[in-house]
């Protein structure tokens, strides 16, 4: 059972008879005329939520198109799907969070999964934007000098040749890596109904595990002490966006549920999640503290993933570094052949 709902006065309740016999009442071919909420706007409107207003005060406060919002409540639309029709994948997950719970609840569960997510982004982010740019940079450093600058040289670069060429080797292998990681990111976004076994490779990386399993906490956080079925329980994890790592583990647990298992058997016996997650999940479980437990997981694991970006970035600016240094050495060398043979003569 839903926790909070009142489907006679929670306006994002799901669709009843009459609202269904509206619908069915509609103009066949008539295209509706959804009215356009703005980021902003929602903001406003999550605020005054707080403030003890009413239902209809808020909108009436909040929204540009308000007028517009009412007529379609007084026909039976749910609120729920007229958030659902906004772009922007914070609407479409406060659509199916209204769907799920209670409004206040649904604004309180998506502050909670917007700042989880904003944390996980900031911290990938910003380990790895600045070791890129200097990788790209002593790539273009690398086959700039190489193509145009040392061949100029003719004869005096040869002896540098097969240096140059294991440079260029590296740095593109490790580009070719990269694009090749994120086509199969894509791809796997993309199409998420994809056989479990062809997306499983990706899982092999640690840190993929461990960014998968926080998106679990996050949502877990706020399903596990709500009351919510474990069936409606992966249906939002399935639906909602900018979580699409948990939504893949909730599409295939899903299956299993249908099979007899309980979620807490896929959980245990499923490989591609932290194994420090599975633990803290158990406690949590049997503990009846699952939103604790949740969030000290997403705050260790948090500092654990950070040191793991630190290591691949500086890595990655290891290997930049001794790229340009040996192109350095390759082109000083090259611009002091000529003056050795001179001292020979």
């Amino acid at each position: 059972m839903k926790s909070g709902m009142n489907k006679k006065s929670n306006p994002s309740s799901k669709m009843n008879w009459k609202q269904f016999q509206a619908f069915l009442l509609q103009p066949v071919g008539k295209k509706q005329d959804w009215p356009v909420i703005e980021k902003q706007e929602m903001e406003v409107f999550t605020l005054l939520d707080q403030s003890g207003l009413s239902f209809h005060q808020n909108i009436d406060l909040s929204f540009r198109q308000a007028k517009q919002i009412k007529i379609l409540l007084n026909r039976g639309t749910p609120f729920y799907q007229i958030i659902g029709r906004q772009k922007g994948q914070r609407m479409k997950r406060m659509s199916v969070l209204m769907d799920h719970f209670a409004l206040s609840q649904a604004i309180e569960y998506d502050q909670r999964l917007q700042s989880a997510k904003e944390v996980m982004t900031r911290k990938l982010f910003s380990h790895t934007v600045y070791p890129l740019f200097i990788m790209a940079f002593a790539t273009a450093l690398v086959w700039f000098f190489s193509t145009t600058i040392l061949p100029a040289f003719g004869e005096y670069s040869s002896d540098n040749n097969a240096l140059l060429d294991s440079m260029k080797l590296f740095t593109s292998i490790f580009w070719i890596v990269l694009a090749v990681f994120a086509l199969f990111l894509a791809v796997l976004f993309a199409f998420p109904d994809l056989d479990r076994f062809s997306v499983n490779p990706l899982f092999r990386f640690s840190l993929v595990r461990m960014t998968a399993s926080m998106e679990c906490a996050a949502l877990f956080e706020c399903t596990q002490n709500s009351s919510l079925p474990t069936s409606q329980t992966l249906s939002l994890m399935q639906n909602t966006s900018s979580f699409p790592f948990a939504a893949l583990l909730a599409r295939q647990w899903a299956k299993a549920l249908n099979q007899g298992k309980s979620l807490f058997e896929c959980i245990r016996q499923d490989s591609r999640l932290d194994a420090l997650f599975v633990q803290f999940f158990e406690i949590g479980l049997n503990a009846s503290i699952m939103e604790k437990m949740m969030q000290a997981y997403q705050k260790s694991a948090l500092m654990i993933l950070e040191k793991k970006m630190k290591r691949l970035a500086n890595w990655t600016m290891y290997f930049a570094y001794g790229s340009v240094g040996l192109l350095a050495i390759s082109v000083y060398q090259v611009m002091l052949a000529p003056l050795s043979i001179l001292e020979t003569v």
